[in-house]
């Protein structure tokens, strides 16, 4: 039993990390790839590497219907990530987008009423005054466009998991995360034709990258969360996803040489002791 939740840990940092690496990546991506054209790339490759791994598992590859329309939120998450991501650093982008954690129970509060506990307050009270430091509110001066938007990516994600919540017992969770992929694929690249994006393929760093989120962080990643969740109880599985922001950090550092300041290090801590409390 020991041995499983060693494992168990051990697969939870590794997602942490694939996952903490999108920040640096996806903020090169767009570099030479439009917004939408992105995504769809992103997510027609998930969905390749979905479909196989569905047949494998002896699972449904026809789309859930009510999973796909979660999937419109999912949508809008990305969406609100990737462009708050060419206004932002990536290392900001990953410690707001982590704040949906303690956002979920004042949703669930506004849209179902559901009473938050007091540790879910005082959770989100902290982290909203580490997101007045790592954005500069706090002095006065306006939050940057950027950082705006990865607010709503972390709003968006909170608005999903509450939506998760309410039909995961009906829904198997691989099925699930394939439908939302084809939803966010199939909005994207209608999107993308809308505005009229130039569809040039990648090269390079731009395929890399594609690469990566929609295998590594996106079909990959969902495998290993559901096999580190077997082993390991929800509350490890909660802390241990806190690297994610930092291995973003790291990531950041090491490919785009971003670094924190003092006060906003001291916000990005905040923002963590917060998710952490909340939990």
């Amino acid at each position: 039993m020991k041995r499983e939740s060693l494992e168990g840990k051990l697969l939870l940092v590794l997602l942490a990390a694939a996952w903490g690496g999108t920040f640096p990546v996806m903020k090169i991506a767009i570099l030479d790839l439009d917004v939408f054209f992105f995504l769809s790339l992103r997510f027609g490759v998930a969905l390749l590497s979905f479909i196989p791994l569905l047949v494998l598992t002896k699972r449904k590859v026809i789309p859930d219907v009510r999973s796909m329309g979660i999937g419109i939120v999912v949508f809008s998450g990305f969406l609100f990530q990737v462009f708050g991501l060419k206004y932002t650093t990536a290392i900001n982008s990953a410690f707001i987008t982590s704040l949906n954690s303690p956002l979920v129970p004042v949703l669930g509060f506004l849209l179902f009423r559901k009473k938050p506990y007091l540790r879910a307050v005082f959770g989100i009270i902290l982290g909203m005054i580490g997101l007045a430091l790592l954005t500069g509110a706090y002095r006065g001066i306006a939050v940057s466009l950027g950082d705006f938007l990865t607010f709503l990516c972390a709003i968006s994600w909170a608005l999903q998991i509450l939506l998760v919540d309410m039909v995961t017992k009906e829904i198997d969770a691989l099925e699930l995360a394939y439908s939302e992929s084809l939803s966010v694929f199939v909005l994207s690249t209608i999107s993308s034709l809308a505005v009229g994006e130039k569809w040039l393929m990648p090269k390079g760093s731009g395929m890399l990258a594609v690469m990566y989120t929609g295998v590594i962080a996106t079909t990959f990643a969902f495998f290993i969360q559901a096999l580190s969740q077997e082993r390991v109880p929800p509350e490890i599985t909660g802390l241990m996803l806190l690297l994610e922001p930092v291995f973003a950090s790291f990531f950041s550092f090491l490919i785009l040489g971003e670094t924190l300041g003092i006060i906003e290090t001291l916000g990005a801590f905040l923002i963590l002791l917060g998710i952490k409390i909340s939990e």
